[in-house]
């Protein structure tokens, strides 16, 4: 993590050089430059204040103790995708199965609940 923050233009200026366009920022005309989070709030480089009601977060807000301690522990052992095998996404897998109809007894873990930015309801 970069120890100073830069300008928001800078970033803007590498963000469009470096990130694929499909990638689309809120407010493309003025976008809000986040710097950090916690709980349901996130503030920008000036320090406003604003609510997160979209970031996937609404269930334990950003940086929830229990959620960092957990991914923290996970991080020391393996940080890797679903790609390998391993005995925690088939644990999650059976607890989460325990909790549903078995009609949703097959499940695809992502790292967001966004797709693709462009796609349209019902496509």
């Amino acid at each position: 993590m970069a120890a100073d923050q830069r300008p928001k233009a800078d970033t803007l200026a590498l963000r469009q050089r470096l990130i694929s366009s499909s990638c689309r920022l809120f407010f493309p005309e003025d976008p809000v430059k986040i710097v950090r989070a916690q709980g349901q709030y996130m503030y920008d480089e000036q320090g406003a204040e604003y609510i997160d009601c979209i970031s996937n977060v609404a269930h334990v807000g950003h940086c929830h103790p229990l959620v960092v301690r957990a991914a923290h522990e996970q991080n020391q052992v393996l940080n890797t995708n679903s790609r390998y095998l391993h005995d925690n996404i088939v644990d999650y897998a059976q607890r989460l199965s325990e909790t549903l109809p078995e009609q949703l007894c097959v499940f695809y873990f992502l790292n967001s609940g966004w797709g693709n930015s462009s796609s349209k309801k019902g496509t």
